[in-house]
C-alpha cells in the first residue's frame, strides 16, 4: 500500500512551497512566467488523456509528474505575482512626485510625529492620476488640527521615496530584509505641509472595523484600571498588541522560553474556539443548528484573527481550526496532517513570503513536532494520578515543540532556555486562566463592579506571571546564550533529528548509519569553520549609533577600537558593546582588548605579544593592511602623497573627497558612522565619480574584510 496515499494534501505541499522558495533565491524570469500556467495546463490535460488512449497502467506516474511540476510552477508564479519589483507600475521606477496612498496598518503617534505603513495606490502623471503599487513605511511631521489617522485612511503625499537597505551589522537582526518579506520596500519622511488627509471612503471596511474593536477593548482595559505591564502582558495575550511590551519584559519572556505566551498564537485561539464552543453548545440539537454554529464559529474566529493584526501564528491557527470545524458540521474528521498542510497552501497562496517568517516558520514547526512527538513522549510514563498526568502532558507537549523548532531556534535567536519546562509547568496553566479572566473583564466592561472586581483579579495574575518569568530568568544559568550556527549546520541539525526520530521509531540499522553520517557530518561543518578561522584575519567597521568600533581579529583574538578617550564612558554605551561581543561569539572568539582611539596613554603597539596591531597617530598597520583614519580637515598646501589600503572618514571631518584621494591614494573608502548623513551622500557621489571604492556603513551596513 502507498504510505502516501492517507494524506494527498501534505503531497502537495512540497512542490509548491519548492516553487516559491525557487523564486526567492532564483529570482523572477519576467513576464514569460505568464505563459506557464498554459503550457502546464495542456500538458496536465495531455497526462490524463495519453494513458486512456494507449490503455498503457504503467503510464499513471505521468501524471504524477506533470500535476507535481504544475505545482511548483503555481508556487513560483505566485510568488513572481507578489513580488512588487515585477509590476511595472511599481513605485520603485517612480521614486518622486504626488501620490495618494493608504494607511495599511495602525499608526504609530508619537506626539511629534506619526509612523505608518502607505499602500501607494495613484501617483499624479501628467496632470493625471495613473495607478501605483508597492509599501513604504511613512514617518510623517504633525502640527496642531491634524486629525487623527487611522487603518483605512487615505492621505495626499507630496514626498521622495528612499529605498530601504541593509545597514545592518553581522549577526544583528536584518530589519530591511523583514520588511521585503513584508512587501515593504522603501521609506518616505514628510513635513506637515507634504501631506493631508483626504475624504475617500476608506479601504479595508472589515479590517478596519477589527481594529476599531480593539482599540475599544484595550480602552474598557484601561479604564478598569489595568495598567503597566500588567496591561502590556494582557493586551499581547489577548488582542496581539505589543506596541507597549518594554524590552526587558520581552527579554525575559524570551530567556524563560516563554516567548510564545506574548504572541496570539494557536493556544490563544484554541482557548477562544473551546470559549464560542461551550456558548454556542445549545446548537448542536439538529443539523441547522449545527450548521449555523459553524458559520458562527467561523466568522468569530476569523474576526478575532483580524483583531489580533493576522500574525502568521494567528493565521495558521485559525485556517487549522476552520477545517475540523467545517468537518466536525459535515460529520467528518479530517487527517491532522491534511489540515496542517491545507493551512499551508491557503496561508502561502495568500502571501507567499510568509514562509520567510521566522514566526510562521516556527508556529508550523511546532505544531508539526506536537502532532508527531507528543504521543511518543507521553508514553514513556504513564500515571493514573490526575495531576501527576496533567504535569507530564505539559511537559511532554513544551519539550515535542522545543525538539522541533531547536535548530531554527539556536540559528535566529542564538539562546537555549535551560528552564523551558520548568517555565512551561507554570506558564501554559496560569495564561490559558489569564485569557479567560480577561475575556470576562471585556465582556462585563461596562458593569462597574463586578468589572472592577474582576479586573483585579486579572492584575494579580498577570503580576504573578511577570513574577515567575522573572524569578526563572534570573535563575543561575537561566539560558546559554552566544549559541551561532550557519544555515548548512541548521539543516543538519534537523536532519539528524528526523533520523533520529525514524531510527528511535522503525528501529532500522541503516537510519542509525544515517544518525551517525549526519552527526559525522555536523562535526565536519564546526571543524571547517574553525580551521578556516584560524587561517584568516577579519576587519570590521561597525554601524552603530553615531560612534566608532572597530574590530581587528587574528586567529582567535581580537582587538576592539571604540571611539572617544574615556573608557568608562565607551563602556556605557552597552548597545554598542553588545553588538561587538555578538560577533566574537559568532566567530568562536573568547579573548579580546579594548582600546580607545582618542587615549592619550594608547600605546603604539596595541597589544604586544597579543595581536600584530601597531598605531601609529591616526595610522593603523594590521595583518600588512594600512589604514589611515581622517578625522580632521587636510590643511592647506598639504602636498604628502601616500599609499593606503583603507581610509576611514571619522568624526564629521570638512574635506573634499577629491583632497583626501590626492593625498591618501587609497584603495578604498570607508565612512563610520561618526557622519552625518549628507556629508555621507556627498562623499559617496563625489568617490563615485573619482571611481573609488567607498563603504558607508550607515548606508551600506557594517564594511568587512577578511584576508
Amino acid at each position: 500500500m502507498n504510505s502516501w496515499r492517507p494524506y494527498p494534501l501534505l503531497r502537495l505541499v512540497f512542490p509548491f512551497t519548492a516553487g516559491i522558495i525557487t523564486e526567492e533565491f532564483a529570482g523572477s524570469t519576467g513576464q514569460l512566467i505568464f505563459l506557464f500556467p498554459v503550457f502546464l495546463s495542456a500538458l496536465l490535460l495531455l497526462s490524463q488523456v495519453l494513458p486512456v488512449v494507449l490503455g498503457h497502467y504503467r503510464l499513471r506516474w505521468v501524471t504524477g509528474v506533470v500535476f507535481n511540476f504544475f505545482l511548483f510552477t503555481a508556487g513560483y508564479e505566485i510568488a513572481c505575482c507578489h513580488r512588487p519589483a515585477n509590476d511595472p507600475d511599481f513605485l520603485g521606477y517612480h521614486p518622486g512626485g504626488l501620490y495618494v496612498a493608504t494607511i495599511d496598518e495602525p499608526p504609530a503617534n508619537n506626539g511629534a510625529g506619526i509612523k505608518a505603513i502607505l499602500a501607494v495606490k495613484f501617483r499624479c502623471c501628467n496632470g493625471g492620476w495613473v495607478r501605483s503599487s508597492g509599501s513604504a513605511i511613512g514617518y510623517l511631521k504633525i502640527k496642531p488640527g491634524i486629525p487623527t489617522l487611522h487603518y483605512g485612511d487615505y492621505l495626499l503625499l507630496h514626498a521622495g521615496f528612499s529605498q530601504i537597505t541593509d545597514n545592518s551589522n553581522p549577526h544583528a537582526f536584518n530589519y530591511s530584509g523583514y520588511l521585503k518579506n513584508k512587501g515593504i520596500s522603501h521609506r518616505v519622511f514628510a513635513e506637515a505641509y507634504c501631506w493631508k488627509l483626504i475624504s475617500l471612503k476608506p479601504s479595508g471596511f472589515i479590517r478596519q472595523a477589527a481594529f476599531r474593536v480593539r482599540d475599544r477593548l484595550l480602552d474598557i482595559l484601561r479604564d478598569n484600571h489595568v495598567e503597566g505591564r500588567e496591561f502590556a502582558v494582557t493586551a499581547a495575550l489577548l488582542l496581539g498588541y505589543v506596541d507597549d511590551l518594554d524590552s526587558e519584559l520581552r527579554n525575559d519572556y524570551a530567556a524563560t522560553g516563554a516567548m510564545h505566551i506574548l504572541s496570539v498564537s494557536g493556544m490563544h485561539v484554541g482557548i477562544i474556539y473551546i470559549f464560542l464552543e461551550f456558548l454556542l453548545g445549545f446548537l448542536n440539537r439538529n443539523k441547522s443548528g449545527r450548521m449555523l454554529k459553524a458559520l458562527l464559529l467561523l466568522v468569530f474566529i476569523w474576526f478575532y484573527a483580524m483583531v489580533t493584526g493576522l500574525s502568521p501564528c494567528v493565521l495558521r491557527s485559525a485556517a487549522m481550526l476552520s477545517l475540523p470545524i467545517i468537518g466536525k458540521s459535515l460529520n467528518r474528521s479530517p487527517n491532522m496532517y491534511n489540515i496542517l498542510s491545507a493551512s499551508v497552501i491557503f496561508i502561502l497562496a495568500m502571501d507567499p513570503f510568509l514562509i520567510l517568517d521566522v514566526s510562521f516558520q516556527l508556529s508550523y514547526l511546532a505544531v508539526t513536532g506536537i502532532i508527531v512527538l507528543y504521543k511518543p513522549i507521553y508514553d514513556l510514563y504513564v500515571t493514573s494520578a490526575w495531576l501527576p498526568d496533567k504535569i507530564w502532558s505539559i511537559l511532554a507537549v513544551s519539550v515535542a515543540a522545543q525538539i522541533a523548532t531547536l535548530p531554527i531556534t539556536l540559528y535566529t535567536f542564538h539562546q537555549f532556555p535551560n528552564y523551558f519546562m520548568l517555565t512551561n509547568i507554570f506558564v501554559v496553566p496560569l495564561s490559558s486562566l489569564i485569557i479567560y479572566i480577561g475575556i470576562l473583564v471585556l465582556v462585563v466592561g461596562y458593569v462597574p463592579v463586578v468589572a472592577g472586581i474582576s479586573a483585579k483579579i486579572l492584575v494579580f495574575h498577570v503580576w504573578l506571571l511577570n513574577s515567575i518569568i522573572h524569578f526563572i530568568e534570573h535563575l543561575p544559568y537561566s539560558a546559554i546564550r552566544g549559541i551561532f550556527i550557519s544555515t548548512r549546520e541548521m539543516l543538519l541539525l534537523y536532519l539528524l533529528v528526523v533520523a533520529v526520530y525514524l531510527f528511535l521509531t522503525y528501529r532500522r540499522v541503516s537510519f542509525l548509519y544515517t544518525v551517525l553520517g549526519l552527526a559525522i557530518l555536523l562535526n565536519l561543518s564546526l571543524l571547517d569553520f574553525k580551521v578556516h578561522r584560524l587561517g584568516s584575519s577579519r576587519i570590521i567597521i561597525f554601524n552603530v549609533n553615531r560612534e566608532a568600533l572597530y574590530l581587528f581579529s587574528c586567529q582567535d583574538k581580537a582587538i576592539l577600537l571604540y571611539g572617544g578617550g574615556d573608557q568608562h564612558e565607551a563602556i556605557s554605551r552597552k548597545m554598542n558593546h553588545d553588538i561587538a561581543i555578538a560577533e566574537l561569539h559568532a566567530q568562536g572568539i573568547g579573548c579580546h582588548r579594548d582600546f580607545w582611539l582618542q587615549a592619550r596613554d594608547r600605546p603604539t603597539v596595541l597589544a604586544k605579544d597579543f595581536m600584530p596591531v601597531m598605531a601609529f597617530g591616526n595610522f593603523i598597520l594590521f595583518s600588512n593592511c594600512r589604514i589611515a583614519l581622517l578625522n580632521l580637515s587636510i590643511p592647506k598646501g598639504f602636498s604628502t602623497r601616500l599609499n593606503v589600503d583603507f581610509l576611514i572618514l571619522t568624526g564629521n571631518p570638512r574635506i573634499r573627497i577629491a583632497d583626501a584621494i590626492n593625498i591618501y591614494h587609497p584603495g578604498q573608502i570607508i565612512i563610520d558612522a561618526t557622519n552625518s548623513r549628507f556629508k555621507t551622500l556627498q562623499w559617496m557621489r563625489d568617490a563615485a565619480i573619482k571611481g573609488v571604492k567607498c563603504h558607508a556603513v550607515t548606508v551600506n551596513g557594517a564594511f568587512q574584510k577578511e584576508m
